[in-house]
């Protein structure tokens, strides 16, 4: 599965929440820039998988990666 990448401004929030099934997970809030479905506005992720050094990091569905201001 080939997931999209969608572009945030400022930083990201990352949380946990409780799932249905009792289970804690990490999720985060971003400004996103060009999401696929929502387009451009505050979004909630699905479960975080990856942070990476450079800013970005993986979803189970998605790839967000900073947005270049300059």
């Amino acid at each position: 599965m080939i997931k999209p990448v969608v572009c945030f401004s400022g930083d990201p929030y990352f949380y946990s929440i409780e799932t249905a099934e009792g289970a804690v997970v990490e999720v985060a809030a971003v400004y996103a820039v060009n999401h696929p479905k929502l387009g451009r506005g505050r979004v909630r992720t699905s479960v975080v998988v990856k942070k990476n050094h450079d800013g970005s990091f993986e979803t189970l569905n998605t790839i967000y990666v900073p947005h270049d201001l300059s």
